[in-house]
Protein backbone atom coordinates (compact mmCIF):
# COMPACT_ATOMS: atom_id res chain seq x y z
CA UNK A 1 0.00 0.00 0.00
CA UNK A 2 1.26 3.56 -1.16
CA UNK A 3 2.36 5.45 1.86
CA UNK A 4 0.64 8.86 3.08
CA UNK A 5 3.17 11.35 2.14
CA UNK A 6 3.57 14.82 3.72
CA UNK A 7 5.98 16.84 0.89
CA UNK A 8 8.58 19.57 2.30
CA UNK A 9 10.01 21.61 -0.44
CA UNK A 10 13.49 22.63 -0.21
CA UNK A 11 13.49 23.95 -3.96
CA UNK A 12 17.80 23.72 -4.81
CA UNK A 13 18.25 23.39 -1.04
CA UNK A 14 22.22 21.73 -1.25
CA UNK A 15 22.37 21.81 -4.63
CA UNK A 16 25.94 22.29 -5.61
CA UNK A 17 25.04 22.93 -9.18
CA UNK A 18 22.26 24.51 -11.55
CA UNK A 19 21.47 22.29 -13.69
CA UNK A 20 20.41 23.38 -17.24
CA UNK A 21 16.73 22.12 -16.92
CA UNK A 22 15.85 23.11 -13.53
CA UNK A 23 13.94 25.56 -12.04
CA UNK A 24 12.24 24.04 -8.79
CA UNK A 25 10.87 27.68 -7.31
CA UNK A 26 8.28 27.34 -11.13
CA UNK A 27 8.33 23.37 -10.78
CA UNK A 28 7.07 23.38 -6.67
CA UNK A 29 5.61 27.06 -6.57
CA UNK A 30 7.96 27.37 -3.46
CA UNK A 31 10.70 29.93 -3.02
CA UNK A 32 13.74 29.23 -2.56
CA UNK A 33 14.20 30.04 1.46
CA UNK A 34 10.68 29.40 2.10
CA UNK A 35 10.95 26.18 3.37
CA UNK A 36 12.92 26.28 7.15
CA UNK A 37 13.12 23.86 9.83
CA UNK A 38 11.42 26.49 11.99
CA UNK A 39 8.03 25.90 9.72
CA UNK A 40 8.38 22.36 8.92
CA UNK A 41 6.02 21.73 11.90
CA UNK A 42 3.82 23.83 10.63
CA UNK A 43 3.71 22.19 6.94
CA UNK A 44 3.58 18.38 8.43
CA UNK A 45 0.78 19.50 11.20
CA UNK A 46 -1.34 20.94 8.04
CA UNK A 47 -1.26 17.69 6.38
CA UNK A 48 -1.86 15.32 8.66
CA UNK A 49 -4.85 16.94 9.31
CA UNK A 50 -6.40 15.65 5.85
CA UNK A 51 -4.70 11.90 6.91
CA UNK A 52 -7.58 9.61 7.33
CA UNK A 53 -7.46 6.99 10.17
CA UNK A 54 -6.19 3.35 8.22
CA UNK A 55 -3.30 0.91 7.55
CA UNK A 56 -1.52 3.46 5.22
CA UNK A 57 2.38 4.27 6.14
CA UNK A 58 2.68 7.88 6.86
CA UNK A 59 6.14 9.24 5.52
CA UNK A 60 7.37 12.80 5.06
CA UNK A 61 9.34 13.29 2.66
CA UNK A 62 11.97 16.42 1.62
CA UNK A 63 11.93 17.12 -1.72
CA UNK A 64 13.03 19.92 -4.41
CA UNK A 65 16.85 19.39 -3.64
CA UNK A 66 20.04 17.69 -2.69
CA UNK A 67 19.32 16.98 0.90
CA UNK A 68 22.39 15.13 1.68
CA UNK A 69 24.09 18.03 -0.24
CA UNK A 70 22.78 20.35 2.85
CA UNK A 71 25.10 21.39 5.49
CA UNK A 72 24.89 18.38 7.93
CA UNK A 73 23.92 20.76 11.15
CA UNK A 74 21.18 21.68 8.34
CA UNK A 75 20.29 18.22 7.68
CA UNK A 76 19.99 18.13 11.68
CA UNK A 77 17.70 20.56 11.84
CA UNK A 78 14.99 19.84 9.41
CA UNK A 79 16.03 15.76 10.32
CA UNK A 80 14.81 16.75 14.31
CA UNK A 81 12.01 18.94 14.05
CA UNK A 82 10.16 15.37 12.51
CA UNK A 83 11.20 13.40 15.64
CA UNK A 84 8.43 14.13 17.45
CA UNK A 85 5.95 13.02 14.87
CA UNK A 86 7.71 9.95 15.07
CA UNK A 87 7.96 9.27 18.45
CA UNK A 88 4.06 9.84 18.78
CA UNK A 89 2.87 7.39 16.47
CA UNK A 90 2.51 9.68 13.76
CA UNK A 91 4.27 9.47 11.19
CA UNK A 92 6.24 6.33 10.36
CA UNK A 93 9.62 6.90 8.87
CA UNK A 94 11.34 10.00 7.07
CA UNK A 95 12.04 9.98 2.91
CA UNK A 96 14.20 12.39 1.11
CA UNK A 97 15.91 13.18 -2.39
CA UNK A 98 19.55 13.59 -3.43
CA UNK A 99 22.21 13.54 -5.52
CA UNK A 100 23.73 10.38 -5.83
CA UNK A 101 27.58 11.94 -5.94
CA UNK A 102 25.96 12.65 -2.27
CA UNK A 103 25.86 9.35 0.08
CA UNK A 104 28.64 7.90 1.57
CA UNK A 105 28.30 6.20 5.05
CA UNK A 106 28.50 8.78 7.13
CA UNK A 107 25.87 10.36 5.49
CA UNK A 108 24.15 7.00 6.01
CA UNK A 109 24.71 6.84 9.69
CA UNK A 110 23.38 10.49 10.05
CA UNK A 111 20.09 9.41 7.81
CA UNK A 112 19.52 6.37 10.04
CA UNK A 113 19.77 7.84 13.23
CA UNK A 114 17.12 9.83 12.58
CA UNK A 115 14.39 7.24 11.09
CA UNK A 116 14.75 8.08 7.09
CA UNK A 117 13.87 4.90 5.25
CA UNK A 118 13.76 5.63 1.68
CA UNK A 119 16.40 7.42 -0.29
CA UNK A 120 15.08 9.14 -4.48
CA UNK A 121 17.89 9.43 -6.13
CA UNK A 122 18.25 11.98 -9.08
CA UNK A 123 20.30 10.06 -11.49
CA UNK A 124 18.26 11.68 -14.64
CA UNK A 125 20.55 9.25 -16.79
CA UNK A 126 23.22 6.34 -16.88
CA UNK A 127 24.80 8.13 -20.01
CA UNK A 128 28.14 10.40 -19.26
CA UNK A 129 27.43 12.33 -22.41
CA UNK A 130 23.82 12.99 -21.30
CA UNK A 131 24.67 13.73 -17.83
CA UNK A 132 27.59 16.35 -18.57
CA UNK A 133 25.42 18.48 -21.17
CA UNK A 134 22.87 18.20 -18.31
CA UNK A 135 25.50 20.05 -15.90
CA UNK A 136 24.99 17.18 -13.82
CA UNK A 137 27.98 17.01 -11.82
CA UNK A 138 27.94 13.25 -11.56
CA UNK A 139 28.49 10.12 -13.63
CA UNK A 140 26.71 7.11 -13.62
CA UNK A 141 29.38 5.71 -11.68
CA UNK A 142 28.01 7.90 -8.80
CA UNK A 143 24.37 6.57 -9.21
CA UNK A 144 25.50 2.82 -9.51
CA UNK A 145 27.78 3.60 -6.11
CA UNK A 146 25.18 5.47 -4.06
CA UNK A 147 22.57 2.47 -4.73
CA UNK A 148 24.84 -0.20 -3.73
CA UNK A 149 25.87 1.93 -0.74
CA UNK A 150 21.81 2.54 0.31
CA UNK A 151 20.84 -1.17 -0.42
CA UNK A 152 23.56 -2.88 1.63
CA UNK A 153 22.31 -0.54 4.40
CA UNK A 154 18.75 -1.73 4.07
CA UNK A 155 17.21 1.96 3.07
CA UNK A 156 14.19 1.77 0.07
CA UNK A 157 15.80 3.11 -3.12
CA UNK A 158 14.40 5.21 -5.81
CA UNK A 159 15.73 6.30 -9.13
CA UNK A 160 15.07 9.44 -10.72
CA UNK A 161 15.28 9.14 -14.62
CA UNK A 162 14.73 12.01 -17.69
CA UNK A 163 14.22 11.75 -21.14
CA UNK A 164 15.11 14.11 -23.79
CA UNK A 165 18.00 16.18 -21.75
CA UNK A 166 20.34 17.33 -24.21
CA UNK A 167 22.53 14.56 -25.89
CA UNK A 168 19.61 12.54 -25.28
CA UNK A 169 18.31 9.70 -27.75
CA UNK A 170 15.65 7.06 -27.88
CA UNK A 171 18.64 4.51 -27.85
CA UNK A 172 20.42 6.51 -24.68
CA UNK A 173 17.22 6.52 -22.49
CA UNK A 174 16.23 2.63 -23.48
CA UNK A 175 19.65 2.00 -22.39
CA UNK A 176 19.50 4.01 -19.03
CA UNK A 177 16.45 2.19 -18.28
CA UNK A 178 18.39 -0.82 -18.69
CA UNK A 179 20.75 0.04 -16.52
CA UNK A 180 19.16 1.60 -13.71
CA UNK A 181 16.81 -2.53 -13.91
CA UNK A 182 19.98 -3.78 -13.43
CA UNK A 183 20.57 -1.76 -10.44
CA UNK A 184 17.08 -3.43 -9.18
CA UNK A 185 15.69 0.02 -6.90
CA UNK A 186 12.32 -0.86 -5.37
CA UNK A 187 10.96 2.09 -7.54
CA UNK A 188 11.52 4.32 -10.12
CA UNK A 189 9.92 8.04 -11.97
CA UNK A 190 10.06 8.97 -15.13
CA UNK A 191 9.58 12.35 -16.81
CA UNK A 192 10.08 13.99 -19.79
CA UNK A 193 12.50 17.18 -20.42
CA UNK A 194 10.08 20.84 -20.57
CA UNK A 195 11.80 24.05 -21.33
CA UNK A 196 10.85 25.97 -18.36
CA UNK A 197 11.76 29.71 -18.25
CA UNK A 198 14.73 31.26 -16.51
CA UNK A 199 16.47 28.20 -17.24
CA UNK A 200 19.95 27.71 -19.14
CA UNK A 201 17.56 25.02 -20.94
CA UNK A 202 15.76 28.07 -21.98
CA UNK A 203 18.78 29.92 -23.36
CA UNK A 204 19.31 27.15 -25.53
CA UNK A 205 15.93 26.80 -26.54
CA UNK A 206 16.01 30.06 -27.82
CA UNK A 207 19.26 30.29 -29.34
CA UNK A 208 17.63 26.63 -31.79
CA UNK A 209 20.82 24.34 -29.80
CA UNK A 210 17.85 22.45 -27.96
CA UNK A 211 14.90 21.07 -29.71
CA UNK A 212 12.57 19.14 -27.18
CA UNK A 213 10.22 16.29 -27.51
CA UNK A 214 6.79 16.14 -29.24
CA UNK A 215 4.11 15.15 -26.94
CA UNK A 216 3.46 11.84 -29.28
CA UNK A 217 7.25 11.01 -29.00
CA UNK A 218 7.68 11.09 -25.39
CA UNK A 219 4.77 9.19 -24.92
CA UNK A 220 5.27 6.74 -26.69
CA UNK A 221 9.25 6.13 -25.65
CA UNK A 222 7.99 6.52 -21.91
CA UNK A 223 5.35 3.66 -22.69
CA UNK A 224 8.94 1.41 -23.92
CA UNK A 225 10.81 2.82 -20.89
CA UNK A 226 7.21 1.66 -18.02
CA UNK A 227 7.33 -1.60 -19.66
CA UNK A 228 11.19 -2.34 -19.10
CA UNK A 229 10.54 -1.47 -15.89
CA UNK A 230 7.29 -3.65 -15.29
CA UNK A 231 8.49 -6.32 -16.48
CA UNK A 232 11.61 -6.39 -14.26
CA UNK A 233 8.76 -6.12 -11.34
CA UNK A 234 10.17 -2.45 -10.93
CA UNK A 235 7.22 -0.31 -9.83
CA UNK A 236 6.65 2.82 -11.49
CA UNK A 237 5.44 5.11 -9.30
CA UNK A 238 5.32 8.87 -11.12
CA UNK A 239 5.22 9.23 -14.64
CA UNK A 240 5.78 12.90 -15.77
CA UNK A 241 5.75 16.22 -13.79
CA UNK A 242 3.06 17.07 -11.11
CA UNK A 243 0.95 19.64 -11.91
CA UNK A 244 0.93 22.68 -10.41
CA UNK A 245 -0.73 26.46 -10.33
CA UNK A 246 2.44 27.92 -10.68
CA UNK A 247 4.22 25.38 -13.31
CA UNK A 248 1.10 25.85 -15.74
CA UNK A 249 1.26 29.59 -15.48
CA UNK A 250 1.20 31.01 -18.58
CA UNK A 251 5.17 31.67 -19.30
CA UNK A 252 6.97 29.08 -17.01
CA UNK A 253 6.50 26.38 -19.66
CA UNK A 254 8.33 27.63 -22.60
CA UNK A 255 8.34 23.92 -24.77
CA UNK A 256 8.01 20.44 -24.76
CA UNK A 257 6.29 17.61 -23.77
CA UNK A 258 3.15 18.58 -20.94
CA UNK A 259 0.63 17.34 -20.35
CA UNK A 260 -1.17 17.46 -16.98
CA UNK A 261 -1.99 13.80 -17.22
CA UNK A 262 1.15 13.19 -18.92
CA UNK A 263 0.92 9.75 -16.77
CA UNK A 264 -2.61 8.64 -17.91
CA UNK A 265 -1.78 9.38 -21.29
CA UNK A 266 1.24 6.78 -21.44
CA UNK A 267 -1.11 4.17 -19.60
CA UNK A 268 -3.90 4.58 -21.39
CA UNK A 269 -1.25 4.01 -24.74
CA UNK A 270 -0.49 0.75 -22.99
CA UNK A 271 -3.78 -0.67 -22.37
CA UNK A 272 -4.87 0.48 -26.14
CA UNK A 273 -1.97 -1.95 -27.10
CA UNK A 274 -3.04 -4.65 -24.81
CA UNK A 275 -6.99 -4.35 -26.24
CA UNK A 276 -5.61 -4.51 -29.52
CA UNK A 277 -3.28 -7.36 -28.89
CA UNK A 278 -6.25 -9.09 -27.10
CA UNK A 279 -8.90 -8.30 -30.02
CA UNK A 280 -6.63 -9.47 -32.60
CA UNK A 281 -6.99 -13.02 -31.28
CA UNK A 282 -10.67 -13.10 -31.86
CA UNK A 283 -10.69 -11.13 -35.43
CA UNK A 284 -12.73 -11.08 -37.45
CA UNK A 285 -15.13 -10.79 -34.68
CA UNK A 286 -17.74 -8.01 -35.49
CA UNK A 287 -18.94 -7.60 -31.66
CA UNK A 288 -16.90 -8.18 -28.46
CA UNK A 289 -16.87 -6.45 -25.04
CA UNK A 290 -13.46 -6.05 -23.03
CA UNK A 291 -13.26 -6.68 -19.63
CA UNK A 292 -11.43 -4.31 -17.60
CA UNK A 293 -10.72 -3.61 -13.97
CA UNK A 294 -12.58 -0.72 -12.25
CA UNK A 295 -9.92 1.26 -11.48
CA UNK A 296 -8.38 1.38 -15.32
CA UNK A 297 -12.24 1.80 -17.13
CA UNK A 298 -11.18 5.67 -17.67
CA UNK A 299 -8.02 5.12 -19.03
CA UNK A 300 -8.23 2.29 -20.91
CA UNK A 301 -11.04 4.58 -22.96
CA UNK A 302 -8.76 7.19 -23.43
CA UNK A 303 -8.50 11.39 -23.32
CA UNK A 304 -12.20 12.60 -24.45
CA UNK A 305 -12.65 8.14 -25.22
CA UNK A 306 -10.39 8.84 -28.17
CA UNK A 307 -9.29 4.40 -27.81
CA UNK A 308 -12.73 3.84 -28.67
CA UNK A 309 -12.69 4.90 -32.15
CA UNK A 310 -9.72 3.74 -32.76
CA UNK A 311 -10.95 0.24 -31.70
CA UNK A 312 -13.52 0.03 -33.80
CA UNK A 313 -12.21 1.39 -36.78
CA UNK A 314 -8.77 -0.92 -36.87
CA UNK A 315 -11.14 -4.20 -36.57
CA UNK A 316 -13.66 -2.45 -37.88
CA UNK A 317 -16.22 -3.61 -35.44
CA UNK A 318 -19.91 -3.23 -35.03
CA UNK A 319 -20.21 -3.09 -31.50
CA UNK A 320 -17.61 -2.52 -28.57
CA UNK A 321 -18.47 -2.64 -24.88
CA UNK A 322 -16.33 -2.11 -22.31
CA UNK A 323 -17.29 -3.59 -18.95
CA UNK A 324 -15.95 -2.67 -15.39
CA UNK A 325 -14.85 -6.02 -13.76
CA UNK A 326 -13.78 -5.96 -10.75
CA UNK A 327 -12.09 -9.74 -10.76
CA UNK A 328 -10.09 -8.40 -13.65
CA UNK A 329 -6.43 -7.21 -11.99
CA UNK A 330 -5.43 -3.91 -12.69
CA UNK A 331 -3.27 -3.24 -16.19
CA UNK A 332 -5.10 -6.78 -17.65
CA UNK A 333 -7.58 -6.66 -20.90
CA UNK A 334 -10.05 -9.68 -21.41
CA UNK A 335 -11.96 -9.74 -24.64
CA UNK A 336 -15.28 -11.59 -24.88
CA UNK A 337 -16.57 -12.46 -28.22
CA UNK A 338 -20.48 -12.43 -29.21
Amino acid sequence: MKPFIIPVFIPHGGCPHRCVFCNQETATGISKNKTTPLNVKTVIREFLKYKRNGLRDVQIAFYGGSFTALPLTQQIQFLEVTQEFIQTGQVNSIRISTRPDYIDSQILDTLNAYNVRTVELGAQSMDDEVLALARRGHTPHHTVKAVGLLKKRGFSVGIHIMLGLPGDTEKKAILSAKRVICLQPDFVRIHPTLVINHTALASLFHKGDYTPMELKEAVELCKEMVLLFEQNHIPVIRIGLQPSPILEQKGNILAGPYHPAFGELVRSSILLDRAKAEIQKYAPSKKISLHISPYDLSTLKGQRRENIPQLMNTFKLEELEIISDPHMERGMVWVVKH
